[in-house]
């Protein structure tokens, strides 16, 4: 099912609802971060994610793939076969979302940690 399909929450569609049931997955973000800046194998993909088997990074692959996100691109004049993949241009628009997204988690992180270091000085 895409995110598309799963967008519809209390009997309506929520614009909000489906860009997150497209981020949503523990490897989506990162593999879009991944994919940003240019287009990499498969087998890049997992040696740079550590702690993602294989099987986890196919089907967030598919997934992606599915919503039309990225694009697999196959190239079969290659010994082994060339399996690549690249952001959409649906995919391209995620980027300053995704970069917003993570700007907002630096601020959040930081202010929570100034929080926190503050409180362990008054007490």
């Amino acid at each position: 099912m895409t995110a598309l399909e799963m967008s519809t929450r209390h009997g309506e569609t929520c614009p909000l609802d489906t860009t997150l049931n497209i981020l949503n997955g523990k490897w989506k973000s990162i593999i879009l971060c991944r994919l940003m800046n240019h287009e990499l194998r498969y087998s890049e993909l997992l040696r740079s994610l550590p702690g993602c088997t294989r099987r986890m990074l196919s089907l967030q692959l598919l997934q992606l793939e599915h919503d039309q996100i990225i694009k697999k691109e196959i190239d079969s004049s290659f010994i082994p076969i060339k399996t690549s993949y690249h952001l959409t241009e649906l995919g391209q628009s995620l980027v300053p979302i995704i970069q917003a997204m993570d700007n907002w988690g630096a601020n959040y992180i930081k202010t929570l940690n100034k929080k926190k270091s503050s409180n362990a000085i008054v007490r």
